[in-house]
């Protein structure tokens, strides 16, 4: 009998995310572009000058994300943001803005109105092209977002280089291609579907809600942690346990840089419409709050003396590269409450909260988590999750819920 060959099962070609470039300045445009172009999960779908471009260019571009700059003529970022979120609902925009106060503050606005994330810009051209710093969180804040690393967990195939780096892609229609004195603006049609990284799904074979049974214990305190996506993942949830509040503290540590502190607490008793203010050095730990750590440093709970717990700031260096550290307040919350802790850990980047959080479990306290399909990126509530630690996952809002009726002492 003839022995034919086996066939060999073709490996499937990693996951790409595509993205598009909107900057009116065309060293940031080029630099950007270059960059994300040289590495190999990135697809560079094209680079725009305005909000306008890019909308106009958006039916056949079908970028996953979107880096968004906010001061541009014609038509700006903040102004673009509902527009492209209305044409294109499943592509994830990063604002990539100045660390000004202004900036802060647009950033801010879009992040409320469906923005993903942002990114601090260097103040100047020479910083952009210099920064270490920016280009690697610019790749990275990029790969989570896009779900490239959870994509190629799933399918179980490890990233391949690319032989060489391609140069920001040529222009193909008339429509995308249109040359100026400001730089020529290129885009690259969307190619088909299986070549291209989608969302990635939740895993068959991951931890589900419940895997550890949920205290029925009324907490006294609730700390939450939470990074990219954060802000809207936070108002969801805050919306939806309006009666907690007034009745023990809530503290929050939210990564950001330190001039978002004021600015996020500004419009989070906008939306949500509860008493919230920035936590300071010493400052008593009171029902009817919700303290927010400041960027920079990192926020804990201290017993004194006399019983009474406060608020204490240790400085940046103190844990990690995450300012404000999740694990530090989730353990100061240990310590200080014990059983008595409710921890909440939402979407973000990264494992801070895990240590914590297991210092929480170990005292009897509560943890509970967003959910994969509602978090920007599972990172943050996904370690917690994977390491067993985690009564329930769930979407913001149903956390919330759940959050309530554990203050109320009504949980099933």
């Amino acid at each position: 009998m003839l022995a034919l060959p086996q066939r060999q099962p073709m490996a499937m070609a990693p996951p790409r995310v595509r993205v598009a470039v909107v900057d009116d300045s065309v060293v940031v445009r080029g630099l950007l572009s270059r960059w994300l172009s040289e590495t190999p999960a990135i697809e560079v779908a094209g680079t725009f000058r305005s909000g306008r471009e890019i909308i106009e260019a958006l039916p056949m571009l079908q970028p996953r994300i979107i880096l968004l700059d906010l001061d541009m003529p014609d038509m700006d970022g903040l102004t673009a943001l509902p527009l492209i979120l209305s044409k294109s609902p499943g592509t994830r925009v990063i604002v990539v803005s100045s660390l000004s106060v202004h900036g802060a503050e647009m950033t801010m606005r879009c992040l409320m109105k469906g923005a993903t994330d942002y990114l601090p810009k260097p103040s100047n051209h020479r910083e952009v092209s210099t920064s270490a710093d920016f280009r690697q969180a610019l790749i990275a804040k990029v790969l989570a977002v896009g779900g490239i690393r959870a994509a190629m967990r799933q399918q179980q195939v490890p990233p391949t280089p690319r032989p060489t780096p391609t140069p920001a892609p040529a222009s193909s229609s008339a429509l995308f291609a249109r040359t100026s004195s400001a730089g020529r603006v290129v885009a690259r049609p969307a190619p088909s579907p299986a070549s291209v990284a989608a969302p990635p799904a939740a895993h068959p074979g991951r931890v589900s809600a419940g895997i550890r049974p949920l205290e029925k214990t009324r907490p006294k305190v609730i700390v939450i942690g939470a990074s990219t996506g954060g802000p809207q993942a936070l108002v969801s949830l805050l919306s939806h346990m309006p009666r907690v509040a007034s009745r023990i503290p809530i503290v929050i540590a939210q990564h950001m840089p330190p001039i978002f502190g004021a600015i996020f607490t500004s419009h989070l008793k906008q939306h949500v419409g509860l008493p919230a203010c920035e936590a300071a050095e010493g400052k008593p730990l009171k029902a009817g709050a919700i303290y927010l750590a400041p960027g920079g440093c990192h926020t804990v709970i201290r017993r004194q003396p006399d019983g009474q717990m406060i608020l204490t700031m240790l400085p940046s260096e103190a844990r990690g590269p995450w300012r404000p550290s999740i694990d530090l307040l989730f353990t100061s919350a240990a310590d200080c409450f014990g059983a008595d802790a409710l921890a909440i850990a939402l979407t973000g980047m990264g494992r801070d909260g895990t240590s914590g959080a297991r210092d929480l479990i170990q005292r009897g306290a509560n943890v509970i988590v967003q959910d994969e399909p509602s978090s920007v990126v599972w990172g943050i509530p996904g370690s917690i999750a994977e390491a067993g630690l985690a009564a329930a996952q769930l979407p913001p809002e149903k956390l919330g819920e759940l959050a309530q009726s554990l203050v109320e002492g009504n949980a099933a």
